[in-house]
């Protein structure tokens, strides 16, 4: 039914049910898989990192090492799944806004399906930024599914 598939993981609970799914319609519909974790530099603002020129501040490098070692460990576990899954998922790490960087990359990779969590990592962050699986399912151009 859909030929190339994009996950979006954060390390949530929810996120890891929707590589799951993800995995589980990959295999029975023989689709290419991808997933995407975003380094979310919104959340910290521009002092910290600017996507285009990387660590703006040289302050700020701890911050950014830090965001860099949750996105590492978040990508580990998330190929560990993969692997005990016998799925060959395609994996991306970005810097930026989740709600763009998801839209983006599933425009770069032709993905005819985007699956995400309900719920992300930290109530806080929904409330002061907007939930992300509420913005890709309202500015997407392709079908999103929302797993809980």
């Amino acid at each position: 039914m859909y030929s190339t598939i994009l996950v979006a993981i954060d390390g949530s609970e929810s996120a890891k049910k929707a590589l799951k799914k993800g995995m589980e319609l990959a295999s029975s519909w023989d689709s290419k898989i991808y997933a995407v974790y975003t380094i979310n530099t919104g959340v910290y603002g521009s002092s910290v990192v600017d996507p285009a020129l990387g660590v703006a501040d040289p302050s700020s490098e701890r911050i950014f090492s830090l965001l860099k070692s949750e996105g590492d460990e978040i990508l580990a576990e998330s190929k560990a799944l993969a692997k005990e899954n016998n799925c060959n998922v395609i994996f991306e790490s970005r810097l930026g806004d989740a709600r763009d960087e998801i839209l983006e990359y599933a425009g770069e990779i032709k993905a005819d399906l985007i699956i995400v969590g309900s719920t992300g990592k930290g109530m806080a962050k929904r409330l002061l930024l907007g939930s992300v699986s509420a913005a890709v399912v309202s500015n997407s151009k392709i079908s999103v599914l929302v797993v809980r």
